[in-house]
């Protein structure tokens, strides 16, 4: 029994030495948490100016209670900004620069109590910003029911292009969709106006609400229609895809609903590209085809379309040969998050909801008959599967 009792002991002694051990090291940090000595300064700065940012280089003082490193700087709205970068890294990137300017930005090391260095002054000197740069490539000419806005953004920085129009002539600019972007090649159409001659103004901005000078421009948009699904009619000719579940007529049926069943649906088995040829009544003047997935799992999944092409003919050859078409357009489809399959964003459905909306060239003659020739569906094979297609221009 004693020795019993004298082993509990021993327990309990070992157990209350590893609590006390504990509660030194817990307060050892605390103390390192609640130093007040104001740490060293940074030193061996160097600076890369960028476009519209500068990226600062230095090294950390001595010291075991740095916490992180932080650069202060006045924007251009006059606001002071605030940057911080860990003190694991040795530089820190300031932007948000509306010129090309000199600017003084001041550098602290901060400690684990939040106590500042001296501040170190550096001055940096950024190059043109990407919204200036992208503004002086800006180019607005008139296209089908709308404008087409190019630009080159080579730098790739997120811009955002601010297009607005003087519909009523009287001064007064009324905001259309703003345009996102951060792709080196710029190409966006307003769709959806009048055929009459009206004022535009554009300009483009950053994130930080850094503005470019404004382009003003008299346009008037080419006429644009939906064409009548009414007189739309399939054409069957050797080589086209055999369909398994609806019809091709199916595709101009009106019906949205982008979860429909059955839509067009084309053997699984296909084992090279797959087309499908139509009518739209007569003879006119495309200006662009739209495309309406159906969605099973999200838009992006199955036989819904994501390489094809765009054929056109006035005489097809009723043999299915490809000699008797000419070419409109080679077409593929990106989601806007760049996310893989099966995984969709807001951005994404929203994308498919509105239809893959695909230009054709405004100097093509007219044509009668088209065909779609699918060259890679989202599982990577041939079949396809399609919920609608509408087609716009001028008969």
């Amino acid at each position: 029994m004693k020795n019993l009792i004298y082993v509990k002991n021993i327990v309990l002694l070992i157990a209350l030495l590893f609590a006390v051990s504990g509660c030194k090291e817990e307060k050892g940090w605390n103390l390192l948490e609640d130093d007040q000595a104001k740490p060293g300064v940074i030193t061996n700065v160097s600076v890369t100016n960028g476009f519209g940012n500068a990226t600062i280089r230095y090294s950390l003082p001595e010291s075991d209670n740095l916490l992180y490193v932080k650069a202060t700087y006045q924007m251009a709205n006059g606001e002071n900004r605030v940057v911080k970068s860990s003190q694991y890294k040795n530089e820190i990137l300031i932007d948000g620069f509306p010129d090309t300017q000199k600017h003084v930005v001041k550098l602290y090391a901060v400690s684990k109590a939040e106590i500042a260095s001296d501040p170190v002054d550096v001055t940096v000197e950024p190059k043109t910003p990407i919204f200036d740069l992208v503004y002086g490539q800006l180019k607005v000419v008139e296209t089908f029911g709308g404008v087409r806005i190019t630009s080159i953004n080579k730098e790739k920085g997120n811009i955002v292009i601010v297009p607005m129009v003087d519909s009523l002539n009287n001064g007064e600019f009324l905001p259309l969709d703003n345009y996102y972007s951060q792709d080196s090649v710029i190409l966006y159409n307003i769709r959806g106006l009048k055929s009459k001659e009206m004022k535009f103004a554009f300009y483009i901005r950053d994130r930080w609400l850094n503005t470019s000078d404004t382009l003003y421009k008299t346009l008037k948009p080419l006429e644009e229609n939906l064409f009548d699904r009414q007189q739309f009619s399939s054409l069957r000719l050797p080589g086209d895809a055999q369909v398994l579940y609806g019809t091709v007529e199916s595709m101009w049926d009106g019906n949205m609903n982008p979860s429909r069943w059955p839509s067009l649906y084309t053997v699984e088995s296909a084992g090279t590209p797959q087309s499908l040829t139509f009518s739209v009544g007569k003879e006119a003047k495309m200006s662009r085809i739209v495309v309406f997935p159906r969605r099973e799992n999200g838009f992006y999944d199955k036989g819904n379309l994501r390489d094809f092409e765009v054929w056109a003919s006035n005489n097809p050859n009723l043999d299915g040969s490809w000699e008797s078409w000419t070419k409109l357009a080679t077409c593929t489809v990106r989601k806007p998050s760049g996310t893989p399959s099966g995984t969709n964003t807001n951005a994404d459905e929203v994308y498919g909801i509105a239809g893959w909306s695909f230009d054709l060239p405004e100097d093509a003659p007219k044509y009668k008959y088209l065909r779609i020739k699918n060259l890679r569906n989202w599982r990577g094979s041939y079949f396809m599967q399609i919920a609608q297609v509408q087609v716009w221009g001028v008969y």
